[in-house]
């Protein structure tokens, strides 16, 4: 599945199961004890819960935008005004649509061996094991409504349930950012890797989601060859061989880790990732030759800063904006 969002795609979510409105209501979440056990991590936008133990305050005041907006595989959501996106603001009749893909049920992993998706009653513990990068990052708590179901760091999206995502809470990816310097273009302006994701048809980072137990440095690499490397099982020995030349430790550099707003993540369920950003050489960024996988409908180079680039998929964007010039210099 494309990017950050990567392999999420295999978790399909076409056929919308039963879609129905429920109440959105938040409790108390138990003991203090019980709360710092799931201690977690964040950075982008975040409003949370007063629970009036502990007040989780804004850090950010950029609000999850996408992560409201429409997805061609969702049902329609409930719409959720700024001012409402917040956990401690009130909102009389919250009903969000409750919706979960017919593939999450059917990939149950305590009924379906190998499956990738939570049982459909939510674990607490497992999530705490889980953990989450944006809650880790801000030193706070999940935090559960009265169903059990962790709550969104950032705060409502009109929409509850799982959705397309097969974990209760945060869904961890992984998204290899890989640029070069262009020089058959006057300026040798930076360009990255994109993908066109096949559910939505937009541009994005070629990443996808952690397996469990795998190390975030395997999935990078894995997602990148999966979904750029498609290439003839002659060119695969070269592919790799420069594959293997651009994913070492010294020239990663991690730019941002923690939430996604990303369209298909609900009240209950959401996209957090470790993005790495790989420039290539000269030499290398020439070499390596592009072809999409199953996973993408197409792959590019794109340069940065063009109107194309402005519109990529989720907070992709905003990650590569992140990157340090300093390391895309040749």
């Amino acid at each position: 599945m494309p990017l950050c969002c990567g392999r999420c795609v295999q978790q399909d979510v076409s056929e919308p199961s039963a879609s129905r409105r429920t109440g959105g209501r938040v409790s108390p979440v138990g003991s203090q004890k019980e709360l710092t056990s799931t201690t977690l991590d964040s950075s982008i936008a975040s409003t949370t819960l007063d629970d009036g133990e502990d007040k989780l305050s804004v850090r950010h005041t950029q609000l999850h935008v996408r992560a409201r907006s429409e997805h061609p595989r969702y049902p329609r959501r409930v719409q959720v005004l700024d001012a409402h996106v917040p956990w401690s603001s009130s909102i009389e009749g919250y009903r969000p649509t409750d919706f979960v893909a017919k593939s999450v049920l059917e990939n149950d992993c305590t009924v379906k061996e190998g499956g990738w998706a939570d049982p459909a009653e939510p674990d607490r513990e497992a999530i705490a094991r889980r953990g989450s990068y944006e809650h880790e990052k801000r030193r706070l708590p999940v935090r559960f409504d009265e169903l059990g179901r962790p709550l969104n760091p950032v705060g409502r999206t009109g929409m509850c349930n799982r959705g397309g995502l097969g974990k209760w809470g945060p869904n961890h990816a992984a998204d290899p950012i890989v640029t070069r310097r262009c020089p058959d273009k006057p300026g040798t302006p930076l360009e990255v890797v994109v993908i066109k994701r096949r559910d939505t048809g937009e541009w994005a980072i070629p990443g996808g989601m952690v397996d469990a137990g795998e190390l975030v440095s395997m999935t990078l690499r894995r997602e990148f060859e999966e979904e750029a490397g498609n290439v003839p099982e002659s060119e695969r020995e070269r592919f790799e061989d420069l594959a293997g030349r651009l994913f070492t430790e010294a020239n990663g550099h991690e730019v941002y880790r923690g939430y996604v707003d990303d369209p298909r993540n609900t009240d209950n369920a959401w996209m957090e990732t470790v993005a790495m950003h790989f420039h290539c050489s000269p030499e290398l960024g020439k070499m390596l030759a592009l072809h999409a996988g199953d996973d993408a409908a197409d792959v590019q180079w794109l340069e940065v800063g063009t109107p194309e680039y402005k519109k990529l998929y989720a907070s992709h964007k905003m990650m590569i904006d992140m990157i340090d010039l300093d390391h895309c210099r040749a």
